[in-house]
């Protein structure tokens, strides 16, 4: 009887504990992780990939307590595959993804090496004389000193060509440890269109929180003109903002929560609407009890707008401004949207306007300046290099992670002398991955939205638009920004985009009294 009992409760306390678990992640991440080694020490990747792991063995003991009869309660049938897993766009992209990379990381034969990657056989073959010659090799000669009595003659051995194998990586450790991440994320992805138990309103408001803490503290770093990551940690990026060491990963991950913040507050909104049959003490009611929490919204998303402009992230603002018109749009052509969300437009408008009152009254002088050049030969040049490289390995790239390795070779640039990534996020998967890697990616994610349109455009309940079409625009936000940036490249921003590609997935697919009981 106790073993029913704790069968039956534990699925929702495997929820709980997968649902406070991302949150530690969302949390930890942006607020801990990037301070000063954020982005270079593997530390920070080994408790992503750990925690990730955890929540996954969670899940796994989850699914095997639970009964068919219980399972198909709890989901539609439909949207679950035959092994279990929730259906999604993204499903075959990330399979083909992550066996395109273990291909990378397998010794290949170097007829075949030479076949598949030109290039990659030549730089083996201009670095480990071995691999390409049959060439007698012989051991260390012998020392002078020894007499002649102890010398004794080493056999001589032979290497054959056909039995040296490399693979297509040029660097597999820094393949592997890329990878390790790249299943991290693939591992939040999954955690989140595979737990239908969690409140993603109540995930939402935390994002919020975190969101306006980092904005709030970069406000007063600006103002109070420090160098220091909470007034504690000394940053080598004279660029700092909030716990971000770079400004531009600043406005990558804050770009992401404003629009999926709006989301959450135009649904707030629309919830207040009061029936006739409602008793004036109903109305008054429920209009105190959602005042204070909307007011606090609004100031959050104000702070965050002000925070991101102040900056002066280039790439963060203009990226942010494209996701806001993509969302009024939606908003403003849709017949359906306008019928169930139209106080949305009004919502949104409202608060970019308060935003920009306070941006005035902070002042704005720095930031027209920043904007008035938006120029960047550096960064093209570096894109440019990138793409030769990738040229010379088109099919299968260098290997996931290598570029910061190989670029020197094609940094055609003077001054700065080491770059670890291109600030393209899609040049430096193209020479990663190659064109089948950029191309399984792109694919994947241009499916992801049109699936996810196609849906909300059908959806008529409003919880499901506003959160939905906050994560939407919020994946559009960082692809802008990835065009100038490596955002993507940085834990925090990575993690928390395959948490919002998660998010809106469930959210189109479900009712909004499954996200908000």
């Amino acid at each position: 009887m106790a073993d029913k009992l704790m069968l039956s409760k534990f699925p929702k306390i495997a929820d709980a504990i997968i649902e406070w678990g991302i949150i530690f992640l969302l949390v930890s991440t942006p607020l801990a992780l990037p301070t000063r080694y954020g982005t270079v020490h593997l530390w920070v990747y080994t408790i992503i990939e750990l925690t990730i792991f955890f929540l996954i063995i969670i899940w796994l003991l989850k699914r095997t307590m639970i009964t068919a009869g219980s399972n198909s309660a709890t989901r539609n049938p439909q949207s679950i595959n035959r092994f279990g897993f929730a259906k999604t766009p993204l499903n075959i992209p990330i399979l083909l993804f992550v066996g395109l990379v273990i291909f990378q990381l397998v010794p290949l034969p170097s007829r075949i090496l030479n076949f598949l990657s030109p290039n990659t056989h030549h730089l083996y073959s201009m670095v480990l004389p071995l691999y390409s010659t049959e060439k007698s090799v012989h051991t260390k000669p012998e020392t002078r000193n020894l007499e002649p009595a102890t010398r004794t003659l080493q056999p001589e051995t032979r290497t054959p060509q056909s039995s040296i194998r490399f693979p297509i990586s040029i660097y597999p450790y820094a393949t592997k440890i890329e990878f390790f991440l790249i299943l991290a994320y693939i591992g939040m992805f999954f955690l989140v269109t595979n737990t239908p138990g969690i409140r993603l309103d109540r995930i939402i408001l935390v994002i919020m929180s975190v969101g306006f803490l980092i904005s709030f503290l970069g406000i007063l770093q600006k103002f109070t003109g420090t160098s220091k990551i909470y007034w504690l940690i000394d940053s080598p990026n004279a660029s700092l903002f909030g716990s971000f060491i770079n400004r531009n990963h600043f406005a990558g991950y804050i770009g992401m929560v404003i629009p999926l913040s709006f989301g959450l507050l135009i649904t707030r909104f629309e919830s207040m609407a009061f029936h006739k049959t409602m008793s004036w003490r109903s109305i008054l009611a429920k209009f105190e009890s959602r005042l204070l929490g909307n007011i606090l919204m609004v100031f959050a998303i104000m702070t965050m707008v002000s925070a991101l402009f102040i900056s002066l992230s280039r790439g963060g603002i203009l990226s942010l401004m494209v996701s806001i018109i993509v969302f009024v749009a939606f908003i403003s052509l849709s017949r359906r949207a306008r019928s169930i969300v139209g106080k949305g437009r009004k919502v949104t408008i409202t608060t970019l306007l308060l935003a920009f009152v306070f941006l005035m009254w902070l002042g704005v002088g720095s930031i027209l300046e920043r904007l008035s050049n938006l120029s960047s030969p550096s960064r093209h040049e570096v894109t440019q290099n990138t793409i030769s490289m990738a040229e010379d390995f088109p099919l299968f790239g260098t290997g996931l992670g290598t570029f910061q390795y190989h670029f020197p070779k094609y940094k055609t640039l003077e001054g700065q002398l080491y770059w670890d990534h291109a600030h393209n996020d899609y040049a430096e998967l193209l020479s990663d991955s190659g064109l089948i890697g950029f191309l399984i990616v792109a694919c994947g994610i241009i499916f992801f939205i049109w699936q996810t349109l196609v849906r909300w455009w059908k959806s008529k309940d409003p919880y499901v638009m506003g959160i939905t079409l906050g994560g939407f625009c919020g994946i559009i936000a960082i692809l802008s920004h990835s065009i100038a940036d490596f955002n993507l490249h940085i834990p925090a921003n990575a993690l928390f985009l395959s948490f919002i590609l998660g998010l809106t997935w469930i959210a189109v697919n479900a009712k909004s009294t499954q996200m908000e009981e």
